[in-house]
């Protein structure tokens, strides 16, 4: 689509420009995808992110974080290039005034709806299955492949909201009785990290309501040995308890690189 075109089809409601920043960068309004350059990439990923905390950004401030080596007259130069490739590809995209620049209120974010999805499944009282299977089925990597250090906060962040909400929903089933979908949910999540010894914990207490005591220990050991390894450090003793486990010796056979086996102090 010109760039004609594209400022009449953002005028319409039913052509509202959606950024999506999960899984890759890309602009589409009106079902036409938008060229950007880099540099306009980099401008309005920054910008959809940061509408989250704040509604606009001071033009100084966001030319110095997206190019914090240059000078300061030379990234307030690339930060106006940059806007005006976005203006000239979609106008509807941003609204700039003398000092401040912000996203427009119109523009769906996908980081945006995710957050939401996740927060409503933090705070609803009860079931969400389609908050939950959207979670579980979306690619949460938030632009992969792009080596911004103003990017590290932002996707920790989501990575977080998205274990905190997973392992929320996977307890409430669990309340519900609803154990083989909790053990579902949980693996996933100890799968992603599978340190988090409140997740495991978890999955362990759903497969101990189920009855499979067997299954709850072997998961149990898994951690404990992957705990041991990594860390040094033994599991919580509420788990140990939990399993009916003692707390073993302080030293532990390890695997080393290289597949040789050796022991660990304490």
């Amino acid at each position: 689509m010109s760039a004609t075109g594209l400022k009449a089809a953002s005028t319409c409601v039913e052509a509202r420009p959606l950024v999506s920043l999960l899984g890759g960068f890309s602009v589409h309004v009106g079902g036409c995808n938008v060229a950007l350059p880099k540099h306009s990439r980099r401008v309005l990923a920054y910008l959809c992110l940061d509408k989250a905390a704040e509604y606009d950004c001071d033009r100084g401030i966001l030319a110095e974080r997206l190019w914090p080596d240059s000078s300061a007259e030379r990234s307030r130069a690339s930060l106006r290039t940059a806007l005006w490739r976005i203006r000239s590809e979609c106008p509807a995209l941003i609204h700039s005034e003398t000092d401040r620049v912000m996203l427009a209120d119109d523009v769906t974010v996908d980081v945006h709806q995710y957050r939401r999805r996740a927060e409503r499944l933090l705070a609803g009282g009860s079931d969400c299955p389609h908050e939950r299977a959207h979670l579980l089925a979306r690619n949460c990597e938030l632009l992969p492949g792009w080596d911004e250090s103003w990017l590290l906060l932002a996707r920790e962040q989501l990575r977080q909201l998205r274990l905190h909400a997973l392992e929320t929903s996977g307890r409430r089933l669990a309340d519900q009785g609803r154990y083989p979908e909790a053990i579902d949910v949980m693996l996933l999540v100890v799968a992603e990290e599978p340190l988090r010894e409140t997740a495991q914990g978890a999955l362990i207490e759903a497969h101990l309501c189920e009855g499979n005591v067997v299954e709850a220990r072997r998961q149990f050991e898994r951690f404990a040995e992957l705990l041991w390894t990594e860390l040094g450090v033994r599991p919580s003793p509420e788990l140990l308890g939990r399993v009916g486990a003692k707390s073993p010796p302080d030293t532990m056979p390890i695997r080393r690189v290289g597949g040789h086996d050796s022991a660990r102090s304490r």
